[in-house]
């Protein structure tokens, strides 16, 4: 069975969409996942601004894809668009996934992603396989 890494950016307070595409995520048929997202659950507290910037960078630079809503809000975070800056750097493959109904999106995504899919389990498990390496 296939090892993948995925780094799933997303915003805290809207934590529902991460919440998604990390089912769908862990879901993916044959092969097995590693989520190395920062949630919640995994905050990185008691540091600096600088010292979260080396731990996100370490942790995208493990992945092998990177997985962004493409929800307006990914535009208005800094950190969402460090990572999505982060992600590019690296030259790590970015998928941009549309939210259900969404009619405006980032430009940061969408400007960065190497694929775009919408809301849908199967979309993103298939571009996730197509894209990491």
């Amino acid at each position: 069975m296939a090892i993948k890494k995925v780094f799933i950016s997303h915003c805290w307070d809207y934590s529902d969409d991460y919440e998604k595409l990390k089912k769908w995520v862990d879901n993916t048929p044959r092969i097995t996942i590693y989520d190395y997202s920062i949630s919640a659950e995994k905050k990185l507290t008691g540091l600096t601004t600088a010292q979260l910037k080396v731990a996100i960078t370490e942790q995208i630079r493990q992945c092998s894809v990177f997985v962004v809503p493409t929800a307006i809000y990914s535009s208005c975070s800094d950190w969402v668009k460090f990572e999505i800056e982060t992600a590019v750097a690296l030259k790590k493959p970015i998928l941009g996934v549309n939210p259900w109904a969404q009619q405006h999106y980032s430009q940061a995504v969408t400007s960065n992603a190497n694929k775009i899919v919408g809301w849908n389990e199967k979309s993103v498990q298939s571009a996730i396989k197509e894209l990491a390496k």
